[in-house]
């Protein structure tokens, strides 16, 4: 569930954070933010554009789930069909 939800975690997080200083973030472009003298917009931009990799990351946990659910059935059913 975590692999899946990752992306999205970041990219609340990194706005968030973004928004408590007082920064523009969005996935149009980059723009400056100055934090403590270092302009961090750049960092920002790629954290948000990260939340794309959702796409990617939920079907493979949607499989990776419905596989680990065909594995724990069958290995029930091989437990009570032959008994050790």
């Amino acid at each position: 569930v975590l692999f899946a939800i990752a992306p999205i975690l970041v990219t609340i997080i990194s706005g968030y954070t973004a928004h408590a200083f007082g920064c523009q973030v969005d996935e149009g472009s980059e723009h400056a933010c100055m934090i403590f003298g270092l302009d961090w917009g750049s960092a920002f931009y790629v954290l948000v554009v990260f939340g794309w990799f959702t796409i990617v990351t939920l079907p493979l946990s949607v499989i990776m789930l419905i596989g680990l659910t065909i594995f724990l059935v069958v290995q029930k059913f091989r437990k009570r069909v032959v008994p050790s």
